[in-house]
């Protein structure tokens, strides 16, 4: 992983299901068709849709609608300017996608293969900088993550949790996600 990281960094790796899953949704086709490399071309069209996700954003947004931070939302709350730390206790933030596998074999295109994405990170605590209304930095303490991937109503394999993916001490935003 490089830079900030993404929905996509919280995909198990291989996919328990994927492979079958297309099978299934393309239904038997003439000729032979390579499972391994339609597998992981599907599998890098969905890593690179998910790349788009920023987690920190997705995780901002998500603790910006924590009810703890409600009488923040006016910014007359608190002194221009000035920032006030909020603690939250335990906690989680559930992040979701809802991408859809666009695939083309031998010039055939089959119907959109639509997957459920739910990321989940579970915190012991974190503290948020909150200024003018708005969340702008976050220090969060540990954390585990984990992912369930599903096709439609068909869960593709059980959620698993990822020991690879590791917080900054803190984290910032700007402009800073609105309090709702």
């Amino acid at each position: 992983m490089s830079g900030r990281p993404t929905l996509a960094d919280l995909l198990p790796e291989p996919i328990e299901g994927l492979g079958d899953q297309i099978k299934s949704h393309i239904g038997a086709q003439k000729g032979a068709v390579a499972w391994p490399l339609v597998e992981g071309q599907a599998l890098g069209g969905l890593k690179s849709e998910l790349g788009k996700f920023d987690l920190f954003g997705m995780l901002g947004q998500a603790w910006a609608k924590a009810r703890e931070l409600r009488g923040y939302r006016d910014p007359a709350a608190q002194p221009a300017g000035s920032i006030s730390i909020v603690p939250l206790g335990q906690h989680s933030a559930v992040m979701t996608a809802e991408p859809a596998l666009s695939l083309t074999i031998a010039g055939w295109t089959a119907p959109p293969l639509k997957l459920g994405v739910v990321g989940t990170a579970l915190f012991e605590s974190v503290h948020l900088s909150v200024r003018d209304g708005h969340v702008v930095a976050a220090a969060p303490g540990k954390c585990s993550f984990t992912t369930a991937i599903s096709c439609g109503s068909i869960p593709l394999h059980a959620p698993k949790e990822l020991a690879n993916l590791k917080l900054p001490g803190e984290l910032r935003f700007e402009p800073g996600w609105k309090i709702p």
